[in-house]
């Protein structure tokens, strides 16, 4: 029997009794809720960082990658990262083709995503052979312009070193007549190019060495290059990116940006 002064319930629990399981059940959930959140904000902190934040350079150097926080239109989510490669020639009509119908649209829809790694690799069914002085002798499929203009691209892209700078200034170099009228219409002082710069670097032994190591990339294409322009997809070629790269794009990005919709 309980004392005269022992509260109980009507169960004939002691009331202490029941208080202290209270205390100590709800002592349980607030550690497990505290646990929770603190695993969650660890994650986050550890995860700041992803593999969109860096991208292998032109010559095979690893590089941090513009932010895309400062003009984020909300299309950005977090996912994979899909590897684009173009193998381009500066005056093929088909490449000429798809920069503009295919290759700028899937740009300006998904650049702001940060979720396409995109690499343009100007040389095409060209040829370079080295020299005993360590120069290179360069003959292209469309004749000698293509292969100063291909140079001239080159020098862009190591110039300038990012795609989210250098890809409006490969699409107006792509099918131009000569060095001069690229020069012209394309280098803009805005980029951080100067045409004297960017002239001397197409027209001298360093172009040419860009131009041969675009080559050795080409060569080493498993399978063998046969068409331009050749478009591969995180190391595979896809044929239908010809004719719908927006598409083949948003059928690999999982999940999906809001822009795919």
């Amino acid at each position: 029997m309980p004392g005269p002064f022992r509260k109980t319930s009507e169960d004939g629990v002691p009331l202490v009794a029941m208080s202290r399981q209270f205390k100590m059940g709800l002592r349980r959930y607030l550690y497990g809720v505290g646990t929770v959140i603190f695993v969650f904000l660890l994650y986050r902190f550890l995860s700041r960082g992803s593999e969109g934040d860096v991208r292998m350079g032109y010559k095979g150097e690893v590089m941090s990658r513009p932010s895309v926080n400062g003009f984020n239109d909300g299309r950005t989510v977090p996912g994979n990262v899909v590897r684009l490669d173009v193998y381009m020639e500066a005056q093929c009509p088909d490449t000429s083709r798809f920069v503009r119908a295919q290759l700028m649209p899937a740009w300006k829809k998904l650049s702001q995503t940060g979720r396409v790694d995109w690499n343009l690799i100007p040389f095409g069914k060209a040829r370079c052979v080295e020299r005993e002085d360590g120069d290179f002798d360069c003959t292209c499929q469309h004749g000698p312009n293509e292969c100063i203009l291909n140079q001239l691209m080159n020098c862009v892209i190591e110039t300038i070193q990012h795609p989210d700078r250098y890809m409006e200034t490969i699409e107006c170099i792509q099918g131009k007549p000569n060095l001069d009228a690229a020069l012209e219409k394309c280098i803009a002082p805005s980029d951080n190019l100067s045409i004297n710069q960017m002239q001397q670097c197409a027209s001298s032994s360093h172009g040419r060495k860009l131009l041969a190591l675009a080559g050795a990339k080409t060569a080493s294409l498993s399978p063998r290059m046969t068409f331009v322009p050749w478009i591969m997809l995180n190391g595979e070629r896809v044929v239908d990116a010809l004719y719908d790269l927006p598409g083949n794009l948003c059928k690999q990005l999982e999940p999906a940006p809001v822009a795919c919709s």
